[in-house]
């Protein structure tokens, strides 16, 4: 869902209506995940470590979400011409390619680490 609304927010950003329809894919991306994460951690972790395991995914988390921040600012600052106020249509397109290349990266190696898991417990 994330990677679609970025790839959304690449294509189609002309109009508010778009905007508006890329933000809420998002959104609703963002907050599915967030949603889900607690699920899929309790469900995988002893008893006994589930406090550490829920304060390591929150402290991650939110790791992950400042180091988007900082990056996206990054794309949008070197986009923005001398002079002007705001960013080149370019920059958001950037900004858009690189959130999609992490959702990208972050799906592969869920993909990875999953099958692993899978053959070490069925041998």
């Amino acid at each position: 869902m994330v990677g679609g609304g970025f790839a959304l927010f690449a294509a189609a950003r002309s109009d508010l209506t778009e905007l508006f329809a890329a933000m809420g894919v998002l959104g609703f991306g963002v907050g599915g995940f967030s949603a889900a994460m607690p699920g899929a951690i309790l469900a995988v972790t002893p008893k006994s470590e589930t406090s550490s395991a829920m304060s390591f995914n929150y402290v991650v988390r939110s790791v992950g979400y400042s180091l988007g921040s900082a990056i996206g600012g990054l794309i949008l600052t070197a986009g923005t011409g001398p002079g002007h106020l705001f960013p080149d249509d370019s920059a958001y397109t950037t900004a858009a390619l690189v959130g999609i290349g992490a959702m990208a990266i972050t799906t592969l190696t869920s993909l990875a680490l999953a099958r692993r898991r899978s053959s070490e417990t069925n041998p």
